[in-house]
């Protein structure tokens, strides 16, 4: 998961640092914050959009493997003794997405965080 720079603030793993030295300085880091966590939600769309897939991909591959088992007869044989030799597709990795979602998740926690800090500050 890659993220563009910020003026104010950074992103080191899950954690988001702002570091302003005024009120103005405030106000844009809270105007970026709130454009960083709308990226974050596109990016979180798709990557739920892509587990979908995903789970759809292993789903068909799972029903395809048992229509195949459930098929007797000579024929039958020869297409799994060919298959089993064959370069097979890779099904995606559900792990790897759902990790990607839930560190999803925490930026935008901390960044939500941030801007209510950041707010706080400017009203105190």
């Amino acid at each position: 998961m890659q993220l563009r720079e910020m003026r104010y603030a950074r992103v080191d793993g899950t954690e988001v640092l702002v570091e302003v030295k005024s009120a103005a300085e405030a106000k844009a880091a809270i105007k970026e914050l709130r454009h960083k966590k709308k990226e974050l939600a596109l990016l979180k769309r798709r990557l739920a959009k892509q587990e979908q897939r995903a789970r759809r991909t292993i789903e068909r591959a799972e029903e395809q493997a048992e229509r195949e088992a459930r098929r007797r007869g000579l024929f039958a044989t020869l297409r799994r003794v060919s298959r089993a030799f064959g370069k097979r597709p890779e099904l995606p990795d559900i792990e790897v997405i759902q990790r990607d979602l839930e560190k999803a998740d925490e930026i935008l926690h901390n960044i939500e965080s941030c801007i209510i800090q950041l707010e706080g500050r400017l009203l105190g």
